[in-house]
């Protein structure tokens, strides 16, 4: 990822984060403070509402002091008309048209000791007569019936439940025309003069509660205490009510709505009646709308900063840092340490380049120091890798030159001398002494004798001088291998895979003085000759294979076995193998037993895998190693491609 993504990914980020925190703490405060405030606005629009009922019962009210005023009404309450004149009175100022011209729903006309004179309720929604037994009988209104408790005004009324409807009802006394309504001691209640009372009601139809609850947005309804559907969380609510600790409860219910709950009580009964209240939260709903669109303005705002940032950010810092990274791989690719960034600020753009220019400066001087030093490390490295492989050759030609030696020492000059003696004594009649002298008669069979043991001993002499004339010209290859390092390239001859093994077990069967206790296992693949630098197999060969011995002689078993391979793993790749049941390898060493220097052994010198491992890979193959672990042997394998086609070949 780059840079430029990287700061891009992590502004977004912390804009999101931003964005979230605050339109968080927004809603959550915001969520408290509309809840808050829609919850005082509910309970002051019910309030309204119970304020617009007493505004309609104060209008009825009204219109029940029109009738009791009336002087008609009065004389046909005190039967002062005659029967006729009664009637007649009934037909043009009572009935439905009455009703429907008063806009009420019940009139009921009553004598001073509340028996009924004239009476109806009617329906409102068919406009037909229809009785209320129990709340407005038709014979009379009882003395015990809060619809005669006058107060000082003459005046009682409130809200009635009935069987049909809630019912606001009013009764309104009928006395003189003075207006002298009170005849008390008190002036609290009617006495005398009293004639009657008028009551005049108005059910609380959808219209009316309509009428009432429109304006604040509340769907009212009143119900008995009783009789009232609620839920758990209502009731709870509602006993606030009743324990009088509150006027007005709220909740607000699964739907998000804000139910209100007040109480008034029954004119007729004095009982509580629950008044219910359901609004939407327009306020809430106000106030969530305000977050989302301060949500918007904060990522709108962010995003602006955002783009601003970015822009400046392009212009002042990665632009300079593109430039910089630029020549920095155009200095890795072409290794051109003159190239210089040229970029001049006074910032710390400015001071890293200044200082990236002057970097430059000391890697070229340190570079031709490393090249150098590393040239005079190789050469010593490839001293070191020569003698040690040198060494190794040396012990093999220093016990051949110690057989030739001793080969010579054995020479049967002494008998030859011997004979040549006696042939001198007897030089003036060799033809009788060999014939005749007992001496001259076993001359034949020990001259032949004589000739066969120098011809043997000088195969021998032969033999040794063979083997070391070969560890001389490995010796001086090796000498001549120095230049591989010098950019000559090594050469390349068709080799038998096998006979190469061969030949490296017998320069280390010399050099260690013999293999008797070792037993060899070979187990050769039917493998072509392939094209190998002969000189650096065998400087791998030698050393894989007396280090075997020795590891098997360090871990000091009876059954010393040497297992030789030589496995055709595919056509484009031949294997060679040596495997010993000796000491192991621990596995923490398995990625170090070809480091330069590296050696488990206290008298090593950590050269022989090192240089082995490079002069595999001098001859394109590449040397490996497995173990199990210590005390469960060792294997080294050879792997070497067959590349006729790509190597240099000898002359």
């Amino acid at each position: 990822m780059s840079l430029r993504s990287k700061i891009v990914y992590i502004l977004l980020v912390v804009v999101a984060l931003y964005a979230a925190v605050d339109n968080g703490a927004l809603r959550f405060v915001a969520t408290r403070f509309f809840g808050n405030w829609q919850l005082d606005e509910g309970d002051a629009n019910l309030e309204r509402v119970l304020a617009a009922v007493d505004r309609e019962q104060e209008a009825l009210e009204a219109k029940g002091r029109l009738w009791a005023d009336r002087e008609g009404l009065r004389r046909f309450v005190v039967g002062e008309l005659s029967d006729q004149s009664a009637a007649e009175y009934v037909d043009e100022n009572l009935g439905v048209r009455a009703l429907e011209s008063a806009q009420v729903d019940a009139l009921y006309v009553c004598d001073r000791d509340g028996n009924v004179r004239w009476g109806m309720v009617r329906d409102q929604a068919t406009g037909e007569p229809m009785r209320l037994p129990r709340e407005l009988p038709s014979d009379s209104i009882g003395r015990v019936n809060p619809l005669r408790n006058f107060e000082g005004n003459g005046v009682v009324s409130g809200l009635m439940m009935t069987s049909h409807l809630p019912m606001l009802a009013a009764s309104t006394a009928i006395s003189d025309l003075a207006g002298n309504r009170l005849d008390s001691d008190d002036g609290t209640r009617f006495h005398k003069p009293l004639y009657g009372f008028v009551i005049v009601g108005e059910f609380m139809d959808d219209a009316l509660l309509e009428r009432v609850g429109a304006p604040s947005n509340i769907a009212i309804d009143f119900e008995r205490f009783g009789e009232a559907q609620l839920d758990e969380r209502e009731r709870e609510l509602v006993t606030e009510l009743t324990t009088g600790e509150q006027t007005i409860v709220s909740y607000v219910s699964d739907d998000d709505r804000l139910h209100l709950f007040s109480s008034i009580f029954d004119l007729r009964t004095l009982e509580p009646v629950l008044v219910r209240g359901v609004t939407n939260r327009d306020i809430v709903a106000l106030g969530r709308k305000a977050v989302d669109y301060a949500l918007l303005s904060t990522l709108a705002s962010a995003l602006l900063i955002l783009f601003v940032l970015l822009r400046l950010l392009q212009r002042i810092v990665l632009n300079p840092l593109s430039r910089l990274t630029d020549k920095a791989i155009e200095i890795g690719r072409t290794d051109d340490t003159t190239i210089r960034t040229e970029i001049e600020r006074d910032d710390e753009i400015g001071q890293l380049s200044t200082e990236f220019d002057a970097m430059l400066d000391k890697l070229a001087h340190s570079r031709a120091q490393v090249v150098s030093t590393a040239r005079l490390a190789g050469m010593s490295e490839i001293a070191t890798g020569v003698l040690h492989n040198v060494g190794n050759v040396l012990n093999s030609v220093n016990v051949s030159a110690n057989l030739v030696t001793k080969n010579a020492q054995k020479l049967s000059v002494s008998d030859l001398e011997m004979m040549v003696g006696i042939l001198k004594q007897n030089e003036g009649d060799i033809g009788r002494f060999v014939s005749e002298d007992p001496r001259g008669k076993h001359f034949l069979p020990f001259l032949v004798e004589l000739a066969n043991s120098l011809s043997q001993q000088k195969a021998a002499i032969l033999g040794e001088l063979a083997e070391l004339g070969q560890g001389i010209d490995h010796i001086a290859d090796l000498v001549r291998s120095q230049q591989t390092y010098a950019g000559a390239k090594g050469v390349f001859e068709q080799a038998s895979l096998e006979n190469e093994v061969e030949a490296a077990v017998r320069i280390c069967a010399q050099a260690l003085g013999g293999l008797g206790d070792v037993a060899i296992v070979r187990e050769y693949d039917e493998v072509d000759s392939m094209l190998v630098d002969k000189h650096k197999l065998m400087e791998i060969l030698v050393n894989l294979i007396q280090n075997a011995v020795q590891a098997m002689n360090d871990a000091g078993i009876e059954r010393k076995t040497l297992t030789l391979r030589v496995l055709a793993l595919s056509a484009d790749t031949t294997r060679i193998e040596v495997e010993d049941n000796g000491i192991g390898i621990p596995a923490e060493n398995l990625v170090r037993v070809f480091h330069h220097g590296f050696t488990t052994k206290p008298s090593g010198h950590g050269f022989g895998l090192h240089v082995s491992a490079n002069a595999a890979t001098e001859m394109h193959a590449s040397l490996q190693v497995r173990s199990e672990g210590e005390g469960k042997g060792t294997t080294f394998f050879v792997d070497i491609p067959n590349r006729a086609g790509e190597l240099p070949k000898a002359a």
